[in-house]
């Protein structure tokens, strides 16, 4: 991208970037992810439908993610796809905000290019997730910061609501909370205009009395918003405190590192760098709001506990890292010539993003690798009139791919379309046994928000074999994505096949593809032998139906 844009090449590119996101929104949906995002398209539903949604799941107090989304399907119908257009307003909204704020046609053209084109970003475009919400709330905060000096009395109101907000939305917010204290440090030495941390401090004690007096009457707990975020900790194979110290020195020392660079992080995060240390050089406003802001980040997200009693840093999830682009894309935009053509910035970017592809290559990821070294010697080695060019293409083009890969990896269309199928097909006596994550998702995969799933996992069925309630038919649904977004459900295939061979279940219709299998069981007479069972005609032993070397190749 040039550096020298005029007005029109400034405003196109905008478009171009509202184009390409909500293009990529209606073409680039693949699917539910079966997990926190139908718990949010579930409460979003009960709420508009005036059903009690507020309890001690600190899920239910994060309303800031579930009702936008949840007007829309309340007033256009219960629809996943539908439902995450509230992720495209928050992105859109966010893009605008930061966009009108930044100096040049330049810096504007090259924050919009970073900012749509990070595959995290856009895969939770189609997605209900608190992190996607988070994305504008974040803008918001940067954005009112801007303006702290001009029009003090509103952005001090445009803050603190977005601080209050963003943390009814998803608490990691809070890793912007040192901010505003940085700014009045920085106002305090530069003897600048103060009035706006009286303001600001002011309306933010004004809301947190608030907040706290509702708890205070629903809950007869002031605090009992805090103690539902501590209650709702578990044990799981996200968590440190309950892991060897190995592991926690591990995860607060070189493991995000990794994980930047395994999920694709690591362009956005050594091209911030420039950005950050001139913000430092230069004392420009503007640089050091996003510089600090995106230091605030990254130490709250290496270093910061998610609880009260123990300390335990945040999982690094890719999704909770997508609120960091806003801050890194700025970084990147206002320093671009650095990094483009500076002879020690150029360099130090390019050795360092081919660093990632290094350790891309030590993970055996090959594809990341190759992408991490094609990127340093585009940005190093690159003939300047078409360097901008090949970075382009290489940012846009793995959106593609990815989306690309994603849809054929789950063909969601399908699945909603058979599992929809197999539930009309099921009652009481010939339910449907599937995976946790589907049965959970049920309402949401089917559209139908009020009819009662005549469906079953595993420990459902399970508990009827064990009180002797077991139907005698019965399906099975196999969702062979499982394999990648759910590995360890290869039990429920095992179980499965321990099930129906001690409950006399056989085999008598098969239909599977490459992505379901959906077997219908009936029960038979123990005293039959198996192999002249009419019901046993032309199936494989039930045995073999379910196992792993099966499913692996679509036998």
């Amino acid at each position: 991208m040039p550096h020298q844009l005029n007005q029109n090449q400034q405003y196109l590119i905008l478009v171009a970037g509202v184009f390409f996101l909500v293009a990529y929104w209606i073409f680039g949906y693949d699917g539910i992810t079966f997990s926190d995002d139908v718990s949010y398209l579930e409460l979003g539903q009960r709420f508009w439908m005036g059903e009690e949604v507020l309890t001690d799941d600190h899920f239910t107090s994060r309303w800031g993610a579930y009702i936008f989304s949840g007007l829309i399907t309340f007033l256009f119908g219960y629809n996943d796809h539908l439902a995450s257009l509230s992720s495209l307003v928050y992105y859109l909204g966010a893009m605008l905000l930061i966009w009108k704020i930044l100096p040049n046609p330049a810096s504007k053209g090259f924050f919009v290019l970073f900012f749509v084109s990070n595959v995290y970003l856009l895969h939770f475009l189609t997605k209900i997730y608190p992190d996607a919400a988070l994305v504008f709330w974040t803008a918001l905060i940067l954005f009112a910061a801007f303006y702290r000096q001009q029009k003090p009395l509103w952005s001090a109101l445009l803050m603190s609501t977005a601080f209050f907000v963003g943390f009814c939305t998803k608490e990691t917010i809070i890793f912007l909370a040192p901010l505003p204290l940085m700014l009045w440090w920085l106002d305090f030495r530069n003897k600048a205009q103060r009035l706006f941390y009286v303001y600001f401090f002011s309306s933010l004690v004004i809301i947190a009395i608030g907040y706290l007096t509702y708890f205070s009457l629903k809950f007869e707990d002031p605090l009992f918003r805090f103690k539902s975020i501590q209650d709702g900790h578990y044990i799981s194979p996200y968590t440190y405190f309950d892991k060897d110290w190995k592991v926690m020195l591990q995860r607060i020392s070189y493991s995000p590192v990794f994980t930047f660079v395994e999920r694709a992080y690591w362009v956005w995060f050594i091209l911030s760098v420039p950005g950050i240390f001139r913000a430092f050089k230069n004392k420009r406003d503007l640089s050091l709001i996003f510089a600090l802001s995106t230091i605030c980040l990254i130490l709250g997200f290496w270093f910061m506990s998610t609880s009260f009693s123990y300390y335990n840093p945040i999982y690094l999830n890719p999704r909770h890292l997508i609120i960091l682009l806003v801050p890194f894309s700025v970084n990147i935009a206002l320093e671009s010539k650095r990094w483009m053509d500076n002879f020690f910035w150029n360099r130090f970017c390019s050795l360092w993003i081919a660093f990632g592809g290094f350790i891309a290559f030590g993970a055996l990821d090959w594809k990341l690798g190759t992408y991490y070294i094609l990127f340093a010697g585009a940005l190093l080695l690159g003939p300047k009139p078409i360097k901008t060019v090949s970075l382009v293409i290489l940012l846009i083009l793995p959106t593609f791919i990815s989306v690309g890969y994603q849809k054929h990896l789950k063909n969601y269309p399908h699945l909603k379309e058979e599992f929809t199928k197999a539930m009309e097909k099921s009652d009481s006596s010939f339910p449907l046994v599937s995976h946790d994550f589907l049965v959970k998702s049920s309402k949401v995969i089917t559209g139908n928000y009020n009819k009662v799933p005549q469906a079953l996992t595993l420990d459902g069925f399970k508990e009827k074999v064990r009180l002797d309630q077991q139907p005698e038919e019965f399906q099975v649904f196999i969702y062979k994505y499982y394999k990648h977004a759910y590995p360890e459900e290869v039990n429920f295939v095992n179980d499965v096949n321990h099930i129906t061979e001690n409950n006399h279940y056989v085999p008598v219709d098969i239909f599977e593809d490459k992505w379901i299998k959906i077997t219908h069981f009936k029960r038979v007479s123990p005293l039959s032998p198996f192999s002249n069972s009419e019901y046993a005609i032309n199936i494989k032993p039930y045995s073999e139906l379910f196992s792993w070397s099966s499913i692996a190749t679509g036998q």
